[in-house]
């Protein structure tokens, strides 16, 4: 499957994302469960465009997250901060009454703070389960965030354009590149020699215009020549 790589920002919404903040058929009865789905739809497309950018978008994600919450909640990354923000945000951090971690895996970007309510100062301003899951999405779109801009930089500084399309089994031997196989492997689960392995890589790199299995790797997911979806979903890695 090609997959359109557009690296261009699109911030228009589409038609349908239109209705769906407007159309009473959606949302018949509009309630504070809702509102909050309506508000992590919103956060969830944000993030879809800004992956398209490589600037800006943490500071981009903690103004959103602070709009759609109505200054319930605030996100604050670690290290992002200049002293004059810090100054601002200390107060909010300081009166706030639940916190919880940003982080993805094993790797923290920071906290999200949550306000106490306006006519109840004992309670918090969100759900505890609302506050959580917004906590997870902010650390899937940062997770993302890095992952997409550490890529863009990696195929910007290619010099390399698809000279030609290739066959099926170098596109089989080209995914299994991509998900880590060794040539000797790849000659095993392909049931090939390496020496045809071989052949197929060189032919890949002629095609992608690159010299290495690295180069190759990122010229292929700029041009979107395939989807390692595709194959990913029915493999199990062999030993490498």
């Amino acid at each position: 499957m090609a997959v359109k790589r557009n690296r261009q920002p699109d911030m228009h919404p589409s038609s349908f994302s239109s209705r769906f903040h407007t159309d009473s058929m959606y949302f018949p009865q509009e309630t504070v469960q809702w509102s909050f789905v309506r508000s992590l739809l919103h956060l969830l497309w944000i993030g879809q465009n800004l992956c398209k950018q490589q600037v800006g978008v943490a500071e981009c994600l903690c103004r959103e997250v602070t709009d759609i919450t109505q200054g319930k909640a605030r996100l604050v990354l670690k290290s992002r901060e200049n002293t004059e923000n810090m100054q601002k945000i200390n107060p909010f951090i300081e009166r706030s009454l639940i916190s919880f971690s940003v982080q993805f895996c094993e790797v923290s970007y920071g906290t999200l703070c949550i306000a106490p309510d306006d006519e109840r100062s004992t309670i918090p301003a969100m759900p505890f389960v609302a506050a959580q899951l917004l906590a997870q999405v902010c650390s899937w779109l940062l997770y993302t965030f890095e992952q997409a801009i550490f890529l863009q930089g990696q195929c910007q500084r290619l010099d390399s354009q698809l000279c030609g399309s290739l066959t099926k089994r170098e596109r089989e031997v080209l995914t299994l590149m991509c998900l880590g196989y060794t040539q000797h492997c790849i000659a095993e689960k392909l049931s090939i020699s390496p020496t045809t392995v071989g052949k197929h890589r060189q032919h890949i790199y002629e095609q992608l215009g690159v010299h290495c299995e690295r180069d190759a790797l990122f010229a292929a997911y700029q041009s979107g020549i395939f989807s390692i979806l595709d194959f990913i979903e029915t493999e199990t890695m062999c030993q490498k």
